[in-house]
């Protein structure tokens, strides 16, 4: 699974709209700066903005199931959490650290005037990081 990937720039760019997890399911497919994502909102109501293909097989975890803070892969099962951290692998073994070491890419998220904004440029965002002024495609 190959993605073209353009540079993002150190700044808050715009990901989506509030509205779009409005409803029952809040989760909602992502694609920025090359990147296929999956964003939504947990059970305690925080924002995630992983990785959308589970590593093992590929399943697109905008179909998973919310559960636990996460998203469960609806082909096997492996659970992520916000943060892109595998936290649960069914099928191994019960004392299995291999999830330990899976992680899908992650982004740091906030929201503003109703837009929630992503940085995915190098390092930590700071008190005085830019948000970038990019249409919503």
């Amino acid at each position: 699974m190959s993605e073209s990937t353009s540079t993002a720039p150190d700044a808050w760019v715009k990901a989506a709209l509030v509205s779009e997890l409005d409803g029952t399911r809040p989760v909602v497919p992502v694609t920025l700066y090359g990147q296929s994502l999956v964003l939504f909102r947990d059970d305690e109501g925080e924002l995630g903005l992983i990785g959308r293909h589970c590593p093992h097989r590929g399943a697109d975890l905008c179909f998973g199931r919310r559960e636990d803070n996460g998203l469960r892969c609806p082909f096997h099962g492996w659970h992520f959490d916000r943060t892109g951290q595998c936290q649960e692998q069914p099928a191994e073994p019960e004392d299995s650290t291999m999830y330990k070491t899976i992680k899908l890419p992650s982004y740091p998220l906030t929201e503003k005037d109703g837009v929630i904004f992503a940085y995915m440029g190098e390092g930590v965002p700071t008190a005085d990081t830019a948000f970038a002024e990019l249409p919503l495609s």
